[in-house]
């Protein structure tokens, strides 16, 4: 079994003694944008390489352990967690995973953008056991846990499942921050966290456009474009990609199959049918029909 990893932006190898198979189950399942994995295995580590870190999209991995426990390496630190504790590294900078015993765990794959946090910030919170017992941390301890007996049960609204658990652990991220940052960063986390909800609320708005996100939010839009450049991206650019990730869930959700193609689009803020198909294929390589027609049933736990 290799080390599971629910996109292969994330992919680690594993490390095996005496060439010997490592055997384990991988169950994965996709809420919207983020996906969760149900793993267990035998003792063996992974190991992320600076080599086959790529250009795509980064990721946070947070760990839950239902049996056994995990050590991360990675950002100069090593940590372990076990029981309801919950720790994380981030897939832009290698890193190793042992896991010493048999085991059982949650993982969450969380994109940056879901996080309102640039990859230069998590480095600040990776290979860190974080409380599980008390605070937000509980609460999203406590839901990791859920996933393991409840999660099959989901069919509908999965895109609001992940994004629940995404903002759950930007919650916790932010409170883990305020006590390792400076005011004025804490203050630009806090703000793009409210901005990112702002937009995601208002998607099929047609007239939500950077200049009238700034000016809600009482901000330059000069500065607004400053703090998505942190991101790698631009206001404009953020709002499009929502859009097209919106569209995408819901064209892979069964629930939805009634609904035509070209309302999918509207209802994300993208109202010409051809301006939505051009976009979703330059972004994902395939017409949103092509891509309801080949999707593949989603994994139940």
């Amino acid at each position: 079994m290799d080390m599971p990893d629910a996109s292969t932006h994330a992919a680690a190898h594993v490390l095996r003694a005496h060439d010997e198979a490592v055997r384990g189950t991988a169950v994965r399942r996709q809420f919207g944008d983020v996906w969760v994995a149900l793993v267990s295995g035998e003792p063996h580590e992974a190991v992320r390489t600076a080599r086959s870190i790529t250009d795509s999209p980064g990721y946070l991995r947070v760990f839950r352990l239902l049996e056994g426990e995990i050590l991360v390496h990675q950002d100069g630190r090593s940590d372990r967690a076990g029981g309801p504790q919950i720790i994380c590294c981030d897939t832009t900078r290698a890193y190793r995973l042992h896991l010493p015993s048999p085991f059982r765990l949650v993982e969450v794959l969380l994109p940056h953008r879901r996080l309102g946090l640039p990859p230069a910030d998590t480095a600040k919170l990776t290979a860190t056991g974080w409380c599980g017992r008390k605070g937000a941390g509980a609460l999203l301890s406590q839901l990791l846990f859920g996933l393991d007996e409840h999660g099959g049960e989901i069919h509908s609204a999965v895109d609001r499942v992940g994004g629940t658990l995404a903002a759950l652990t930007a919650a916790v991220l932010a409170d883990r921050l305020r006590h390792l940052a400076a005011e004025d960063e804490i203050a630009r986390h806090d703000r793009m966290l409210n901005i990112q909800e702002y937009i995601r609320g208002r998607l099929a708005d047609p007239d939500l456009t950077p200049h009238a996100v700034a000016e809600q939010h009482n901000v330059s839009l000069r500065y607004l474009q400053r703090i998505f450049q942190e991101h790698g991206t631009s206001p404009a650019r953020w709002i499009r990609d929502e859009r097209l990730s919106r569209c995408r869930a819901e064209l892979r959700d069964p629930h939805l199959d009634h609904l035509p193609v070209g309302l999918i689009g509207e209802r994300a803020g993208l109202y010409q049918a051809s301006h939505f198909s051009r976009l979703f294929r330059e972004r994902y390589g395939v017409t949103p029909r092509g891509y309801r027609t080949m999707r593949e049933p989603a994994d139940a736990f």
